[in-house]
């Protein structure tokens, strides 16, 4: 790992050890903290990530899956579902034309959110899932929604990388959690070693 994954990590433990505001978590499991994983195993994390998204959000999402994958040997990224843990879609919306998001209050106005389901279906994450009951924890599928309203500016596809970034660590398991990398989250919920 280099210095700057690094530096992240250790910034992220600082912020989620110090209990402020914005407090880190993962969504909690019953039995495997995804479809088929084996908690502590040490296998590697194979996840799926299907881009149904703009032309315009491509470069962010492969950025997003890179530097995950570039932080941890326990993560498998790949472009097709068979054999996944985790299968991610992911899609752009605009607030005048919402998705249909089974399970969830549709957040107007976000920037972006992320729907995950276990493996029955069940909606996991809050918020924005309305209750999350029935929830096993074990995640099977997870749709990433990216709005296409972020305003436009030289800086626009450094905010759509955050963005992303950010949204798939909740299609990974985290709840709330910080805008960036939170590897130390992760392994916790799928008992990698540290």
């Amino acid at each position: 790992m280099s210095a700057s994954p690094r530096r992240a990590l250790l910034a992220i433990a600082a912020v989620c050890g110090a209990a402020l505001v914005t407090a880190c978590g993962v969504i909690p499991f019953t039995d495997q903290p995804a479809a088929g994983y084996v908690y502590g195993s040490g296998a590697p994390l194979r996840v799926a990530v299907i881009d149904g998204a703009s032309a315009d959000w491509t470069q962010a999402i492969e950025t997003a899956v890179a530097t995950y994958g570039d932080a941890t040997p326990y993560l498998r990224f790949q472009t097709g579902a068979q054999g996944t843990n985790i299968v991610i879609t992911v899609h752009d919306y605009s607030d005048a034309q919402p998705p249909v998001v089974p399970g969830y209050l549709y957040p107007w106005g976000a920037g972006g959110f992320t729907a995950v389901y276990d493996v029955n279906g069940a909606a996991c994450n809050y918020p924005p899932a309305t209750v999350p009951v029935n929830c096993n924890g074990e995640i099977a599928t997870a749709n990433v929604y990216l709005n296409d309203a972020i305003p436009a500016g030289s800086d626009i596809e450094a905010r759509r990388e955050r963005l992303v970034l950010h949204e798939m660590g909740h299609a990974l398991g985290l709840t709330r959690h910080s805008p960036d990398l939170d590897i130390a989250e992760l392994a916790g919920r799928y008992g990698w070693p540290n």
